[in-house]
């Protein structure tokens, strides 16, 4: 099923549609596209929002391909509606690459039946032929619409897993995703963790979104395609996208902290723009550390503390293993703080004796000043 919201706008499919390939073609109908807000991925409680038109029963496939089309438009048309790319009025362009989108989007999921169409998906075809078709050489751009079914498909192939309900409990489905991401995050910075949960943010109520669409809904576009060529470049993208996306909560720790359920909600959901260069190298750096700090561990046979201030952590670390920076306090330090904290207790303790003692040598004085008057 489509996980998306459910529309009051009803497009119809018009008998002169063009289907022509590159940016030729009809795309939705004309004012259609203008002032739309794009619908959320996930509903406050965390539950992905589903279709909530009545179920339909297709009798034939062009009913069913009707169907299809119209969930597939109803969400084209909210993808990237600032941009003038998507916008352009001369020759109506700005349709005919939203009908473009289309048709990738469509066609994909007629061969993919397995997975469908989901919301989320024309985020990353958007961004994908938007890329493309600006291409400066006119040999390449002129095939973008093919070229972008190509790329898409070919990452559908490592993510498709997120987009299958069935899958949703599985290591690769979207629920799997988001525990291994949190498990990340506690392990680094349970602080910010324990005040998530306290203040009753659910990692759903931000992640599927991020997780879903690439991050694509998070950054400016520019900083979407700087952040996705990173990516593209990994050769574990699953890996990439969980480090960046912890760091991303790292980076803002210090508002998130400080704020209630609706200040930390408001930051996650429409995150602020970050210095994205500083973001991937922080990401890149937590897993560079962390790969040589369990090397330690595992390998040279020595403890997580022993590790941690033998290995000197990169510099734009924002928080490893619960540590600022990972920087792990000095063996001095730590002796002076342990001492500290045991000659308070010793303090606490002797008080508590003292007390009890007094208390009880009261007791008996009352005792004894009472039958020597009787």
């Amino acid at each position: 099923t489509n996980d998306r919201e459910g529309d009051d706008a009803n497009f119809r499919i018009d008998d002169d549609d063009d289907g022509g390939g590159g940016e030729g073609g009809c795309g939705p109908p004309s004012g259609a596209v203008g002032g739309i807000p794009p619908p959320p991925l996930c509903k406050p409680d965390g539950n992905r929002v589903r279709n909530d038109r009545p179920p339909s029963c297709p009798d034939t496939d062009e009913e069913e391909n009707l169907l299809l089309l119209d969930e597939v438009r109803k969400d084209v048309i909210r993808t990237h509606p600032d941009l003038r790319f998507f916008l352009e009025p001369a020759d109506n362009l700005g349709q005919k690459r939203y009908a473009a989108l289309e048709r990738i989007l469509f066609v994909w999921a007629k061969l993919n039946k397995g997975v469908r169409y989901v919301q989320g998906m024309n985020e990353i075809v958007g961004t994908l032929y938007f890329v493309l078709a600006q291409d400066s050489d006119e040999s390449w751009s002129r095939h973008a619409e093919a070229d972008t079914y190509f790329l898409f498909n070919a990452l559908m192939v490592e993510i498709r897993d997120v987009f299958m309900a069935e899958l949703d409990e599985a290591d690769t489905g979207i629920h799997g995703r988001i525990s291994n991401m949190i498990t990340l995050l506690s392990l680094h910075d349970p602080e910010v963790r324990c005040h998530l949960d306290e203040v009753g943010i659910d990692p759903s109520f931000y992640s599927v979104r991020w997780l879903t669409t690439l991050l694509s809904r998070e950054f400016l576009l520019p900083d979407t395609v700087r952040l996705w060529d990173s990516m593209f470049a990994s050769t574990h993208k699953d890996n990439f996208l969980r480090y960046v996306s912890v760091t991303m909560v790292m980076v803002i720790r210090d508002r998130l902290l400080a704020g209630d359920f609706s200040a930390c909600l408001r930051l996650l959901q429409a995150y602020p723009p970050p210095d994205l260069d500083m973001l991937l190298e922080s990401s890149r750096a937590l897993w560079i550390y962390e790969s040589q700090v369990t090397l330690a561990c595992h390998k040279g046979g020595i403890s997580l503390g022993h590790a941690l201030r033998s290995i000197p952590p990169p510099p734009s670390i924002v928080m490893a293993y619960g540590l600022h920076a990972g920087r792990a306090p000095p063996v001095s330090r730590q002796v002076r703080e342990a001492g500290e904290r045991l000659g308070r207790s010793s303090a606490a303790g002797a008080s508590s004796v003292a007390s009890a003692g007094r208390s009880m040598l009261g007791s008996a004085m009352s005792f004894l000043r009472g039958n020597s008057r009787e």
